[in-house]
């Protein structure tokens, strides 16, 4: 157990910040946690801080203030349109029935950065959302998915249109689950809309049956991963679109299609659309992935200095290429004294070993406890996220405090390597949903210049500092970058490198991320985003981009064969001749006229 030294109980966002600066000053680590204990564990019982000297900050008095409404777009309702949707809906009712939840939602996405005025319905069975597509094309109405509403880009239901949530959608699997194994000898697994990424983590578990790549959140929806192109992490690795073999949707005319990558009626080139369709060609039903055998990955964490790295072509390189997959961290202002030259980054490293070659993997109770950090440390920031938001000066305390909790508690560095089953290794962190985040990241196909790769982290060193002399600090959390390979999908995350459209067949993909209502956060992404886009990159499809002045048009210009490949095979598809299934922002990026 830590040795404490201090106890302080802020009430406020002055004590808080007093707390931690005395602890700075007496050369205390801070531990800040809500409440003696959570989930009946506490950070002060961690092995790693056994005989550690440390304060406690007790932050459970603290009140969670309401974000900055500052970001809040105001949708104003015409009382006539109001009348109009209460009709629609009333009619929807009536042909769908009374089981199925409609209304009238003011919907906006997880960060609350795309808001709309729509009608949302939540089917829960094939029948059920025929007959809602059906009276969206009889009415000339929008309509598009939900998903988990995590995604921070404008692929979300405009105003006016309808939204479907599909969490509650049955299977029509013979054993009545959401997940199944379709071919045990193909490796073929189904997954049902709906399903999450922690769900899909678990079977993976289960079954010996995985997937070499995902998104690290796991409370997003499978479907909506694919859908929109999202990725990991692994040299070899692609996004997950990339390992559908086959997919079921509702077209335009409620009818569910079948899609294949292989077979007799397998059609790769239409595949590549639809597989990352972002929604264009209908409503997703159901999708069967390729997975592999059981995969374990010797996993490191280790924190070189930041100049040694983003400084150095050779360390770079050393880092990328001796290693599987490759995270890379940085959390501006984290060291003492607060100068960026101090910084010291967090790098995590996986490489695949051979199951037989070790004696144990990770087990449950190694999960069961870190689980329970990850909830205490996701809680404290959810609870002080407001007061960083709202007094910027405070960030480099708490990137400090943070940052020391993340290397002696989370993500130390150990002798030993850790040996875990790659679906724990790639969902490493849960309850990133305590504490709401914006999120821009680009991605660059990066050819093995590391002096262009240098030039694109510079970017953000750079306006760090120069928001800095403004007493301003919009990168309150961190920057990212992970590396993998390119993606046949058209709309894929790394489909600007494929080497059929010129590019070298890799890719580095980074963000930077901050609280939510982060007041400098606005120009702090247009001018890292704006460097970024004259250098090349393109922004992943899922994030937050749509603030970017002319970005729709870059995005054309440097994609413009793959989109030009997409709008083809949707057109050929007849999936959706009217373009129903279309909102404003795929219209922007797809280059076809807003109606």
């Amino acid at each position: 157990m830590a040795c404490v030294k201090r106890t302080y109980i802020p009430e406020n966002g002055q004590q808080l910040e007093e707390s931690i600066q005395k602890c700075a000053e007496e050369g205390l680590m801070p531990i800040l946690q809500a409440g003696v204990q959570v989930k009946g564990r506490s950070l002060l019982d961690a092995k790693e801080l056994k005989g550690k000297e440390v304060a406690f900050i007790n932050v459970e008095k603290l009140e969670k203030k309401k974000l900055d409404e500052k970001v809040k777009t105001c949708i104003k309702q015409d009382q006539k349109e109001f009348e109009h949707q209460t009709a629609l809906l009333e009619c929807l009712q009536a042909k769908v029935g009374c089981k199925v939840r409609c209304e009238i939602e003011h919907f906006k996405n997880w960060a609350g950065n795309q808001r709309s005025f729509v009608l949302s319905c939540y089917p829960q069975t094939k029948e059920e959302m025929s007959i809602i597509i059906k009276f969206a094309a009889e009415k000339n109405k929008g309509i598009r998915c939900a998903g988990s509403r995590h995604s921070w880009a404008p692929v979300f239901a405009d105003s006016f249109q309808i939204c479907v949530n599909t969490e509650n959608m049955e299977s029509d699997y013979t054993s009545r689950t959401n997940i199944r194994v379709a071919d045990l000898h193909r490796r073929t697994v189904d997954v049902m809309t709906g399903v999450t990424t922690g769900d899909l983590k678990t079977f993976q578990l289960q079954t010996k049956l995985h997937l070499n790549t995902n998104v690290i959140l796991d409370l997003v929806q499978m479907v909506s991963v694919a859908q929109t192109g999202c990725h990991g992490v692994g040299i070899d690795t692609r996004c997950l679109s990339d390992y559908l073999v086959k997919m079921r949707v509702f077209d335009s005319n409620g009818e569910l299609r079948t899609y294949s990558s292989d077979g007799i009626d397998g059609d790769i080139n239409l595949f590549r659309a639809v597989a990352a369709g972002f929604g264009c060609f209908g409503i997703v039903y159901d999708m069967t992935i390729k997975m592999d055998h059981e995969v374990i990955v010797e996993t490191r964490n280790f924190y070189p200095s930041m100049a040694s790295v983003f400084h150095s072509e050779e360390k770079l390189r050393e880092i990328i290429h001796n290693n599987w997959a490759v995270e890379i961290f940085w959390f501006p202002f984290s060291s003492l004294p607060f100068n960026l030259s101090n910084d010291e980054l967090w790098v995590r490293t996986f490489n695949k070993i051979c199951p037989e070659a070790i004696e144990k993997v990770e087990d449950v109770k190694f999960y069961k406890i870190h689980d329970v950090y990850d909830c205490i440390t996701q809680e404290a920031l959810g609870i002080v996220s407001s007061f960083i938001t709202n007094h910027e000066p405070i960030v480099p305390l708490m990137q400090w405090l943070s940052f020391l909790t993340l290397k002696n508690v989370l993500y130390p560095d150990r002798v030993e390597p850790l040996y875990q089953e790659i679906p724990n290794a790639v969902h490493f962190r849960k309850y990133l949903e305590k504490a709401k985040v914006y999120d821009l990241e680009f991605v660059f196909d990066y050819r093995d210049d590391y002096a262009r790769l240098k030039k694109i982290i510079n970017v953000v060193v750079e306006n760090v500092k120069i928001f800095k002399e403004k007493k301003k600090y919009p990168l309150n959390l961190s920057l990212e970058m992970r590396f993998m390979t390119y993606s046949d999908a058209y709309l894929g995350t790394g489909s600007i490198a494929n080497p059929k459209y010129g590019g070298s067949g890799h890719v580095v993909c980074i963000e930077v991320l901050c609280l939510k209502g982060t007041e400098s956060w606005k120009d702090f992404s247009e001018a890292v985003g704006q460097k970024w886009s004259d250098l090349g990159g393109v922004p992943h499809l899922a994030k937050q981009y749509d603030q970017l002045e002319g970005i729709f048009e870059s995005i054309r210009c440097k994609m413009g064969m793959q989109i030009e490949a997409f709008n083809c095979q949707l057109t050929n598809s007849g999936a959706d001749p009217s373009g129903m299934f279309l909102n404003l922002g795929m219209r922007k990026l797809l280059g076809k006229e807003a109606t």
